[in-house]
């Protein structure tokens, strides 16, 4: 036995199987001395402080049940735990809101060691983990492993004493990914159904808004964007056999880097064909390093893809012929939306969050109820898509969660599409969306001066009916003033093409216009100001969760799990308000 001593107050003896720490009295206030005197001669192993060792880790007596790591608490764990960990504290009160045993019988189908295989962390216990990965928050999940291993609150948390083994962030990625986004989903679903049943949801009026996510990844610059689509229209014909020649000539070779040139974004590097050479030998640099980067696998996806729509009875023109060129010019098109847009993540996308911010990423939206802000959907996906297609969705998730749609919904011109009022319409909802002025090309009065009468004919600003041509191909319908030359109100209705004396024309979906027409009308009500007034407050609510949670900045490097991301920022979010709501009601 070794017996060491600090300074006569505690002292360490090392015995053949055991360690004895032997604490002084003089080393505690006194009320804190009787304090712990008194809580460990209590009930102590029923107290809140050891539930986590408890509840986290237990097994259920039912066949196929998988079997969990088990990691019980120890004298010295619950010692510190009992000193470092304060009963009133956001964390303590976090855990105790959540059914951890139904998170395990979550996580449980996904696995399939009951009978042999080494025993899994329980759910419980990696899921703690991820919460506090939004709620500290922490830059990535290698960091707040580093934080947990030091901070008693945070083992205390996850259900790991001062001595337990913790995983390593390759543990949590096999995680998340076998339990999936669904499962992620139904965490929300549970905790909207707590926030409604403590009243905080009144289905009534909801909320929608979207805000872009920065990508943890290395865009793209628009030449090295060039270089991938080269790569991608050399593969496809190489593929696709094309071309008779196993091999394409440097000719076409330079003739597919001028076409990848004319297909990008970026103006100026349309205005520079001279940079086709400069691209095959850029491309001959990537693809002769060791190894298959990850973007040459994506366009490989892609390929197969067109190949796949295409159909095998497809025999593509000839690629030196005006008609081959033509053609071309379209599979350019094709491939460009399938091609990475940055290193690391291969599913963001470079897009317009505003007229002066470009990023690449993703849209993440929330649709909040308006009692309380409670968050009952949550949208993610790549920037360089229109927004207008995640709103009907989130409201089907809203109805699955509640079960009913809300009487009204409030959101931005984003929103303010046909496909978006039609289901609106369809649903009973009433839109209050913020309008968009839909000006043609060349100047004159756009769309919203010409209105339907009663009659269902259109007229135009001066009351004059317009007649109607065919259907064209792609629903539109075309419209015709006759007056125009003798109208007072020529020069300010003609567009450029149409000056000096029309006539006027116009090509309207006509139901698509009568609804955006009642949506405009809509916006000059007393209702739809209250609304989007409510609205504008509301979004304060993505500069808390970007404070509290970095919302804005996507954390993993698929759309899936960034939604995983997002869907715990909004339990987060949703469990802080059940918090507050219990603060109110038993202070």
């Amino acid at each position: 036995m070794i017996h060491t001593d600090f300074n006569q107050q505690s002292w360490l003896e090392f015995r053949k199987q055991e360690l004895v720490l032997h604490l002084g009295t003089r080393l505690f206030p006194p009320d804190l001395w009787h304090y712990l005197r008194d809580w460990f001669s209590g009930d102590w192993q029923t107290s809140w402080l050891t539930q986590p060792f408890q509840r986290m880790m237990v097994e259920e007596d039912q066949p196929g049940w998988p079997r969990w790591k088990q990691f019980p608490m120890d004298m010295f764990s619950t010692l510190i735990f009992r000193l470092t960990v304060p009963y009133d504290h956001p964390l303590v009160q976090l855990w105790q809101r959540l059914d951890w045993a139904a998170l395990n019988r979550l996580g449980a189908p996904c696995y399939a060691n009951h009978l042999a295989g080494q025993r899994a962390w329980a759910p419980a216990q990696m899921i703690a983990l991820l919460l506090l990965f939004v709620v500290l928050p922490a830059s990535s999940e290698t960091a707040l492993l580093r934080q947990v291993s030091v901070a008693p609150l945070y083992r205390w948390f996850c259900g790991f004493g001062l001595f337990s083994p913790l995983p390593d962030h390759s543990s949590l990625y096999t995680f998340r990914k076998r339990l999936g986004v669904e499962r992620f989903e139904a965490m929300l679903t549970w905790v909207v159904l707590q926030c409604q049943q403590a009243g905080l949801v009144s289905n009534e009026l909801l909320f929608y808004d979207m805000t872009g996510v920065e990508a943890s990844a290395h865009r793209f610059s628009p030449y090295e964007r060039a270089v991938l689509l080269t790569q991608a229209l050399i593969h496809y014909l190489e593929r696709s056999g094309a071309q008779k020649d196993e091999v394409l000539t440097d000719s076409l070779r330079l003739v597919l880097a001028q076409v990848a040139l004319e297909a990008q974004d970026n103006e100026g590097l349309r205005q520079q064909p001279h940079l086709a050479p400069r691209l095959l030998r850029s491309l001959e640099r990537w693809t002769t390093k060791a190894g298959q980067p990850l973007w040459q696998r994506a366009i490989e996806e892609v390929i197969s893809l067109v190949l796949a729509e295409q159909g095998s009875q497809f025999i593509p023109p000839p690629a030196d012929s005006p008609a081959g060129l033509a053609w071309l010019k379209g599979l350019a098109s094709r491939l460009k939306v399938g091609l990475p847009h940055a290193r690391g993540d291969l599913q963001a996308r470079v897009g317009w969050t505003s007229n002066v911010t470009l990023l690449c990423g993703y849209w993440l939206g929330f649709l909040l109820d308006s009692l309380q802000q409670v968050i009952t959907a949550v949208r993610l996906m790549p920037l360089n898509q229109t927004q207008h297609e995640q709103l009907i969705p989130a409201l089907e998730q809203h109805r699955q969660r509640l079960g009913s749609y809300p009487s009204a919904v409030v959101t931005d011109s984003a929103q303010d599409v046909d496909h978006v009022h039609l289901g609106l319409a369809q649903r009973q909802i009433q839109g209050q969306i913020a309008s968009r002025q839909h000006q043609g090309r060349g100047g004159g009065w756009g769309p919203s001066h010409f209105h339907f009468n009663p009659a269902g004919q259109l007229v135009c600003p001066h009351d004059e009916i317009l007649s109607v041509g065919s259907v064209r191909r792609d629903g539109l319908v075309p419209y015709q003033a006759k007056g125009c030359p003798t109208c007072p109100l020529k020069v300010q209705c003609l567009p450029k093409g149409q000056q000096p004396d029309g006539p006027r024309r116009v090509h309207l979906a006509p139901q698509a216009h009568q609804r955006w027409l009642q949506n405009r009308e809509n916006t000059r009500t007393l209702a739809y100001k209250v609304a989007q007034s409510q609205r504008f407050a509301s979004e304060g609510l993505f500069g808390l969760a970007e404070r509290l949670h970095r919302a804005k900045h996507a954390a993993y490097r698929s759309t899936d799990m960034n939604l995983v991301q997002g869907l715990l920022v909004g339990i987060a979010l949703n469990l802080n308000l059940l918090n507050c709501q219990a603060a109110i009601s038993d202070p």
